[in-house]
């Protein structure tokens, strides 16, 4: 398997002016009440601080992402979900360092607040996109998974993970 390629930490610098704009637009959105019990929530769920910031289920346009803690030290489990045409689910798996998340998918996931952006590097040009913190996750999420591609496969891969609900 071929080593996935981060942006680095001066590529994400340069991202940081995209990914307050963006957080800047949702503000204006908040559910500040919802964002305070899912945020106690995930403090009291994992008993790594550093995981806790980033648990919970966050939504983007057309995507959702829930976050898991794992039996595994420093480690969180990632479900997205896309509401594309052809919903699909995927798992992935992520370390977390510096209060970053390192996905195996070559990702970056840097929170602040009740945000997450999810920095990228395609075809040697960097992007973030934004999350917003939407609520707890609860695992198997039945209207998530149920419509989506490989969701049966998505289960079995969470548990074989050690991933915790």
């Amino acid at each position: 398997a071929q080593t996935p390629s981060y942006p680095t930490d001066e590529e994400l610098q340069k991202l940081m002016p995209d990914f307050q704009r963006q957080v800047e637009y949702w503000n204006q959105y908040e559910e500040p009440e919802s964002q305070r019990e899912a945020r106690a929530f995930a403090e009291n769920w994992s008993g790594e601080p550093t995981v806790a910031l980033f648990l919970g289920s966050w939504a983007a346009i057309e995507e959702t992402m829930d976050i898991y803690p794992s039996k595994t030290e420093g480690q969180v489990c990632i479900i997205s979900a896309f509401s594309t045409p052809n919903p699909e689910v995927e798992l992935s798996l992520g370390k977390v360092l510096n209060q970053r998340i390192y996905t195996d998918a070559g990702q970056v996931i840097i929170q602040e607040g009740n945000y997450l952006g999810i920095a990228g590097k395609h075809e040697n040009q960097t992007s973030i996109y934004v999350y917003r913190l939407m609520a707890l996750a609860q695992v198997p999420r039945d209207l998530s998974l149920s419509n989506g591609h490989g969701s049966d496969r998505v289960i079995e891969q969470f548990h074989a993970a050690g991933c915790i609900k």
